[in-house]
């Protein structure tokens, strides 16, 4: 007789989360997408339903000991995950700390965040459950911190009034970013590939007028943000790619050129800054 395929919703560690065929996959860009947007070894990570780990397995590798937290109300998912993925030893290893509540309650912790991920939350909660949500963040996102969230963008937002897992909600961006600013948070869409279409936003403090990359790519690692970022350790504010170009075009041509657009030229600033050099 032959096994039932699992299925999305199935009493089963893989299935319970999502489609369980892509269980890897979402793990993975779950992982790589905080990475960059900053997440580093050394921060404190809170994972809000996190589940059977299907993401959390890869910080739990990456982070020191003691940096990673999960929220998960269903007991029987993240002991499964737990046995099938990760296995009590790193657990014991990475002193890794989980509260089984469902009401997004990150207080039992007693700790600040750097990050805070809600991968898997806002396409199936409720609007009432997403204000909880946003609330419980403000209060347990650091100074500086990042919250990282996907939901499924809609023309109008659900009117559902219970956690609708396996049936999906969607909302309007702006409607989200409403309820954020009123807990005090600056909402930010990310330009980042999600297997399933779900749309990336990260929130930020606003009174820290935090900079978020809208477009994440590989660039963050590259060798170019290694010198800007030696250079803004340095207090001295790295010029883009563009400026160095109309530095060295200034180089080469007479202020008065023609057959150059004049926005292609240095400002008078750079313009003495050049002749000085």
């Amino acid at each position: 007789m032959e096994m039932q395929e699992k299925v999305m919703g199935d009493r089963d560690h893989r299935a319970w989360v999502g489609p369980p065929d892509y269980y890897d996959r979402l793990g993975a860009v779950q992982f790589v997408t905080l990475l960059l947007l900053g997440l580093r070894e050394d921060h404190f990570l809170l994972d809000i339903g996190c589940g059977s780990l299907r993401g959390g397995r890869f910080p739990l590798i990456y982070l020191n000991p003691g940096r990673y937290f999960g929220l998960e109300p269903e007991e029987w998912c993240l002991l499964q995950g737990i046995e099938a993925e990760v296995g009590s030893a790193l657990i014991s290893l990475k002193r890794a700390q989980f509260s089984l509540n469902a009401n997004f309650d990150a207080s039992v912790f007693n700790c600040q965040f750097d990050y805070i991920i809600a991968a898997g939350i806002f396409m199936h909660a409720s609007m009432t459950q997403i204000e909880t949500c946003l609330t419980s963040v403000s209060r347990s996102l650091r100074s500086n911190g990042k919250f990282v969230g996907a939901f499924l963008a809609g023309d109008s937002d659900s009117i559902g009034t219970e956690w609708s897992y396996p049936d999906v909600q969607f909302y309007k961006a702006s409607t989200l970013r409403s309820l954020s600013e009123q807990c005090g948070l600056d909402f930010t869409l990310i330009d980042a590939p999600h297997p399933l279409g779900h749309q990336w936003f990260a929130l930020t403090h606003i009174k820290d007028q935090r900079h978020i990359n809208h477009h994440l790519g590989l660039d963050a690692f590259s060798w170019e943000e290694y010198l800007s970022v030696q250079l803004l350790k340095r207090g001295i504010s790295p010029k883009s790619r563009e400026d160095y170009l109309r530095y060295d075009l200034s180089k080469i041509i007479r202020s008065d050129d023609e057959s150059v657009v004049p926005q292609a030229k240095l400002s008078s600033f750079w313009q003495q800054k050049s002749s000085e050099n």
